[in-house]
């Protein structure tokens, strides 16, 4: 974009550049000298985008004292387009910076001078394996004019340009992610294989006890070390679970090899990218399998390995350590049964888990221990994890010995979600004349349509548990919903998150069944700073029929006994007796 002379105000200047010309491609290969220009941090998010493709966004570039913030907004499309860019303050980017949730990109700029050109080399989520834009890549110049533009030759590591598909902008891949077609193919489910049924299945407690005798009269018959792998799905407790409580039974007499420090790394995923064989995190292809076979072998013919040492930090190895072979070696990782190595293994145990428990665990873990967005961790759910689950890791379950189940445990994991939800609804048609005269607000109208789902391998009615997607308008929110917690209120652990329509689509492949619809007219009103609902409740029965449920007033709370005793206060108010509450949600009714 050409400089623009700043503009004097009182609190900031403003850079006024009525219009950019820009182009922008896929990138072949990084180029090879990329390490020799500074990295600069990017971050942004839309404060609004509009049907004509109008944004509003907020940007920081730089970190820490270097870093400088800006709010812009674009207009038009292709090469040329009008932008107003205003710098703000840090404070200010902050405050806003809270309303652009779920629309917002990260990526770090390589700046490649060539002439009297800029080229701007972004590489997406580049530290975060789990983002919906990881692995993306793009190339973007600006021009000073059309025909400087149209003369531009593009250097041979520039890929297809882009500038006018829309599924590129900024603003899109904040919404959406990757486009499905950018890794030359389409995410599709993997068929599920045919599992065997004479493999032995315990629930957790029983089956780690099952394990360890196994392990303990391998070892008693045996002068070599006992090799013992342990595989399962994301989030099924193979490590914390299982291999972390075996290996603490043996203590010195074991060590753990994690299959994670095997990983060969982004620099190889990329290679393979340019070569046409895209691979992810969640594929066996990720993992030196020959170097993995050659090490057991080693440490079973009692020599040690130079085992290397993964670093998350750095996206690949990152040097080795001496590690020397033990009575008991344990083997752990989503394709520790995998053909390539099942033969090296003394005892095969896989941990089980369905994929509710999975995603569940998945989201409340990644959200505690990274900080990540649940739509974002959500989306590579769908998108990667549980498709590469079907195809790699549960198709190895038939190779083993002894199958531990360590299924989703809602009445205790459930509070993990770290949010609880305090209700109460009356069967009670309160007119808004009768609200109005005790100084009740009204607040907004809107309807909305909850459908609820089962998991294929469990009903949630038997567990306490919900899992709903609602659709408010042109939203839609996925809430999910533990057992009931005792109180006077309807109280439960909440996890609750806004998704799009086509990750949607996706997670309902992959989930289970519609078993319920409920539809709602509600009225929100405020009373002594009490919000609550008069809802006007249908139950769809068959394809077409409604069902009437009645006329109700709903009511929460923030928890904690003022807010409590502010509510009861309320309901008191309203007319209403505590002892009429009912504590079902309108899909328990």
């Amino acid at each position: 974009m050409p400089k623009a002379k700043p503009v004097a105000t009182e609190t900031r200047d403003v850079l006024v550049a009525p219009q950019e010309i820009e182009r922008k491609f896929k990138v072949k290969r990084l180029p090879e000298n990329l390490d020799q220009y500074k990295p600069k941090k990017i971050r942004q998010g839309y404060l609004a985008i509009m049907e004509d493709g109008t944004e509003v966004r907020l940007r920081q570039k730089g970190e820490g004292d270097e870093a400088k913030y800006f709010q812009t907004v674009k207009s038009g499309g292709g090469k040329t387009r009008n932008e107003y860019e205003t710098e703000i303050t840090e404070e200010q980017f902050n405050v806003l910076w809270q309303a652009t949730e779920g629309k917002r990109v990260e990526k770090t700029r390589y700046e490649i001078p060539q002439g009297k050109h800029l080229i701007e080399v972004d590489v997406f989520d580049e530290e975060n394996e789990e983002g919906k834009l990881y692995g993306l890549t793009s190339v973007e110049v600006e021009f000073e004019s059309e025909e400087d533009s149209d003369e531009f030759e593009t250097p041979d590591w520039f890929g297809e340009e882009i500038t006018t598909d829309k599924r590129y902008k900024n603003q899109t891949l904040a919404l959406h992610g990757i486009p499905e077609d950018y890794f030359g193919k389409k995410s599709a489910r993997a068929e599920r294989v045919e599992e065997r049924s004479d493999i032995p299945e315990y629930d957790l407690e029983e089956g780690l006890g099952v394990l360890v005798d196994t392990i303990k009269e391998k070892k008693e018959n045996s002068d070599e070390p006992i090799i013992v792998e342990i595989a399962g799905g994301s989030a099924s407790g193979k490590t914390s679970a299982v291999s972390e409580k075996v290996h603490r039974v043996f203590g010195k007499d074991s060590l753990v090899l994690s299959m994670d420090d095997y990983g060969r790394g982004k620099a190889y995923l990329d290679e393979q990218a340019e070569a046409g064989n895209p691979l992810t995190w969640d594929e066996p292809g990720f993992i030196d399998f020959p170097l993995l076979k050659k090490h057991l072998q080693e440490l079973k013919e009692g020599h040690s390995i130079e085992k290397p040492i993964y670093s998350f930090k750095k996206s690949g190895p990152d040097g080795t350590e001496t590690v020397k072979p033990k009575p008991v070696i344990i083997v752990e990782g989503l394709f520790a049964l995998n053909d390539q190595i099942k033969d090296e293994a003394d005892v095969k145990a896989f941990v089980d888990i369905g994929m509710h428990g999975r995603i569940l665990r998945r989201l409340m873990r990644d959200v505690e221990r990274t900080g990540q967005a649940p739509k974002d961790i959500f989306g590579y759910f769908n998108e990667v994890v549980e498709p590469m689950h079907d195809k790699h890791v549960q198709s190895t379950k038939k190779n083993a010995d002894i199958i531990i189940k360590n299924e989703y445990n809602p009445q205790v994991e459930a509070e993990r979600s770290g949010l609880h939800e305090l209700q109460l609804k009356f069967q009670a048609d309160i007119s808004a004349e009768q609200l109005r005269h005790l100084g009740a607000d009204r607040l907004s109208q809107t309807t909305q349509i909850d459908r609820y789902y089962n998991p294929s391998d469990r009903d949630l009615s038997e567990t306490g548990e919900t899992l709903r997607i609602r659709e408010e308008g042109d939203a839609r929110i996925l809430t999910y919903k533990g057992p009931k917690v005792e109180s006077k209120f309807r109280e439960r652990p909440k996890l609750e998150f806004e998704i799009d329509a086509d990750m949607e689509k996706k997670f309902l492949e992959l989930y289970g069944d519609q078993i319920q619809v409920i539809k709602k007219k509600r009225v929100l009103y405020s009373l002594d700073g009490v919000v609550f609902s008069i809802d006007q409740v249908k139950r769809k029965v068959g394809d077409e029929k409604e069902e009437d449920m009645g006329t109700f007033l709903e009511i929460r709370s923030a928890g904690g006994e003022d807010n409590n005793k502010t509510v009861k206060k309320v309901i008191a108010k309203l007319g209403l007796d505590m002892k009429d509450g009912i504590r079902e949600a309108y899909s328990e009714m």
